[in-house]
């Protein structure tokens, strides 16, 4: 079957598992860990495995798998909102793929209390190799400039930073202006194009 949530694809077969582990829990330590899986989609610097296997206790899951329930949670609220689903359409997709109702209803209230927020973290998060921190630029004695960039990898839960460096011309730089100049003119046409 093809799911909306997926993309119009298949469910993973590793999700189809996990619903057996999620289906072992209440629906309030589902809600309890929904809710804290969609705060770690919102703000990444706030993952807590900690919370999560104290919620995860008395449903005796070992490790692995009370990481895969969070990861599956995780996967269908990202997804869901990555392709916005409607809630209703979203409980019956995963009430098909064999989610408890009850365990669906209270994913899908935790996904549409907090869809507008994980929406604008999944947008501002796409197309992006990671986050400048900071550029350093001298002058070699070539006439050749060095440029070290130092940058943190996205998403910011596996953020380590790392430094590049490369050596340009003057003639090098100038290119690279001209270039950067006629991407941002077609970006501002192109934005233009998409308000019309």
């Amino acid at each position: 079957m093809k799911f909306k949530f997926c993309g119009g694809g298949d469910c993973p077969e590793w999700l189809l598992a996990e619903i057996n582990s999620l289906s072992r829990m209440t629906s309030i330590k589902m809600h309890l860990l929904a809710t804290e899986c969609s705060i770690c989609l919102i703000d990444q610097d706030a993952t807590n495995l900690d919370k999560v296997k104290a919620l995860m206790a008395d449903v005796k899951l070992d490790v692995t798998n009370y990481k895969a329930c969070a990861a599956a949670i995780t996967f269908i609220l990202k997804k869901a909102a990555c392709h916005n689903v409607p809630r209703d359409h979203l409980n019956n997709e995963l009430q098909q793929i064999g989610l408890p109702r009850e365990h669906a209803s209270v994913l899908c209230q935790v996904y549409s209390k907090n869809i507008d927020l994980i929406s604008t973290e999944l947008r501002n998060e796409s197309l992006r190799i990671g986050q400048l921190n900071d550029v350093d630029i001298s002058k070699d004695g070539d006439g050749e400039y060095l440029i070290k960039f130092k940058m943190v990898n996205t998403p910011k839960r596996f953020g380590k930073e790392k430094e590049d460096s490369f050596l340009l011309t003057k003639e090098q730089i100038q290119i690279l202006i001209a270039e950067f100049s006629d991407a941002h003119k077609r970006m501002i046409e192109l934005a233009q194009e998409c308000k019309e």
